[in-house]
Formats: structure tokens, C-alpha cells, sequence
């Protein structure tokens, strides 16, 4: 009784607490809304390129093709590794047509490995023929075309294999160096082009 007396006599000193509470209340709120904001991954726009190189513009029927894709973009890729299928697409140019060019690997060569390789901002991922030397085993021009996951450019390196030119020669006209990024580039490598699936016509 005494309480509610001293409350209607000084109705401030109730308004004064009840303002107290509200503002302990909402200061709560915003310091849980804060920590969970900052605890949240924000989303980053993905920009930038994918990088397809290869050593030398021209093999030897018989020489292994080696190649590198360089991620350029601000976030992660992922290349689909297809073992025993070949890691890459690999076109070889008939009658101003690109047809598809298939091989398989034995299965001793295709370990229990990633079926998505991520490659982080700014590495690189290094592959090679070795496996399927069926591959380019005609003298022509060929397409190596990366397909990334979620990327709709096509990355490709053009090469050609010739026939009858010792491997010495080759090797002498085209000396390997080492980049900064520690990986063996030719002297000769060729400008890295991409363009869309829609401007390139495959026969698969």
C-alpha cells in the first residue's frame, strides 16, 4: 500500500524506471543484432579472369602437352577433374570445323583424387596430357578450352602438332623459362584469349 502510495504521489520516479527499462532493453538488441552482423560472411561480386597457358605454339607428334590455368578471379574456382576422361577439352580444327577429341586414361592413373579441384585467388593449377597420348596424335592444329564451374567464358590456348621435326630442334627454338610465379613458360607462349560459348562453333 505504502508503495503505490509514493506512487501516485511521485508518478516521475515510475516514468524515470520504466524509461530505464526500455533503454536497457533496446541496447540488448542492438549489441546481439551486432555481434551476429559481424559474425555473418558478407557476399563479394566475382570479377576478374581465368588464365589458360600452355609451354610452346607447336609439339611434336608424341611430345606431352602440358598446360597451367591461372586463377585471376577474387574468390575461389573449381575445376572438374573427369578421370580417366581428359582434364581438359581438346578440339582439333577438320574442315574449318573444331570436332572433340577423346581418350581415356588406364585407371591405375586416376588415384582416388578431388572430383572439384579448387585453385584460391590468384593461384594456379598445373596438368598435363601425359595419360591420354591419343589425344594429339594427328599433325593439325588443336584447341585446348577450359570449362570452369560457374565461369561462362571458355579459356583456350591454340597449338600445333607437326610430324618430322626432331624434338632437339623444337627444344632449341623454343627455350622454356621460369616466370616469377615459378612456372615454366616459353618465350613463344601464346596471348591467353577467352570468349563465350556462343562465338565458337565445337562439333562434339
Amino acid at each position: 500500500m505504502n508503495d503505490e502510495l509514493n506512487n501516485m504521489r511521485h508518478p516521475s520516479r515510475l516514468r524515470i524506471f520504466w524509461v530505464i527499462v526500455y533503454i536497457s532493453i533496446i541496447a540488448i538488441i542492438v549489441a546481439v543484432a551486432g555481434v551476429s552482423a559481424s559474425q555473418l560472411r558478407t557476399h563479394i561480386i566475382p570479377t576478374g579472369t581465368i588464365q589458360l597457358s600452355v609451354p610452346y605454339s607447336k609439339y611434336v607428334v608424341g611430345e606431352t602437352v602440358s598446360f597451367s590455368i591461372k586463377n585471376n578471379y577474387n574468390s575461389s574456382i573449381y575445376v572438374i577433374n573427369k578421370c580417366p576422361q581428359e582434364p581438359l577439352a581438346v578440339y582439333r580444327q577438320e574442315n574449318n570445323k573444331w570436332v572433340r577429341q577423346h581418350d581415356y586414361a588406364l585407371e591405375e592413373n586416376c588415384p582416388e583424387e578431388q572430383r572439384q579441384v579448387i585453385t584460391v585467388a590468384g593461384g594456379t593449377v598445373n596438368g598435363n596430357f601425359a595419360a591420354w597420348p591419343n589425344l594429339f596424335l594427328k599433325p593439325g592444329k588443336y584447341r585446348i578450352v577450359a570449362f570452369v564451374e560457374y565461369y561462362n567464358a571458355l579459356p583456350y590456348q591454340d597449338i600445333e602438332v607437326i610430324a618430322g621435326t626432331s624434338k632437339t630442334n623444337m627444344t632449341s627454338q623454343q627455350t622454356p623459362v621460369t616466370s616469377s610465379s615459378g612456372i615454366d613458360t616459353s618465350a613463344k607462349t601464346l596471348q591467353t584469349n577467352t570468349t563465350t560459348d556462343s562465338e565458337v562453333e565445337y562439333d562434339d
